[in-house]
């Protein structure tokens, strides 16, 4: 069923990006059309463009909503702090487990944006990082980590984290306790904590 021809204006230009998402995934952005967007949003051509004025600019609101969506799922981890978050060991997987996630479901469309379209990813590994620093650094102030060096231990455990990740999103999904359980107790290990229990859910 078509949705109805008066939407709030968050509404529709939410409506308009899953339609371009769906777009971009099926043609890819070389192929894509504005026309197409609109078809499959099932709204006037015009209407398209009083959201967003050309494909760059479609493009680019797809980059900032995925960036916002990536932020949330970092949030809880990031707005931590000391005497009042769960044991680190706890968190890692949380972390872990939450980022393995994030990467499998958006996979596609992360391949999309950044290597078919070709825009840059700087912004998610900023966010990636703030989120692996908070969590280095709630270690050290608890006293649950001796990092001689938070900076460095955080580079190792992003980009060792980021690596795995890459990797597990081509392989099945019945392998994501086993992931995340091993990455969280190799994070751990690498920072010297203690594991512990890991769910791996």
């Amino acid at each position: 069923m078509n949705p109805p021809r008066r939407q709030p204006p968050d509404v529709r230009r939410e409506q308009i990006l899953d339609a371009a998402q769906q777009v971009l995934l099926r043609r890819g952005p070389a192929a894509a059309t504005m026309a197409d967007v609109a078809e499959a949003a099932a709204v006037a051509k015009g209407t398209v463009y009083l959201y967003f004025t050309s494909k760059a600019e479609l493009l680019a609101g797809l980059r900032a909503r995925y960036f916002e969506r990536f932020t949330a799922m970092l949030a809880d981890q990031a707005a931590a702090t000391p005497g009042t978050s769960p044991p680190l060991a706890t968190r890692v997987e949380q972390l872990v487990a939450a980022s393995y996630d994030f990467a499998l479901a958006n996979h596609e469309l992360h391949h999309v944006l950044f290597h078919e379209a070709g825009l840059g990813e700087h912004d998610t590994v900023a966010r990636a990082r703030a989120a692996v620093a908070k969590l280095v650094e709630t270690g050290v102030a608890s006293g649950e980590l001796d990092v001689p060096d938070p900076g460095l231990a955080t580079d190792f455990v992003l980009h060792g984290l980021h690596g795995i990740l890459v990797a597990a999103t081509h392989r099945p999904r019945s392998e994501r306790r086993r992931l995340v359980g091993g990455v969280t107790r190799l994070v751990c290990q690498a920072l010297g904590a203690h594991p512990g229990p890991v769910a791996g859910r």
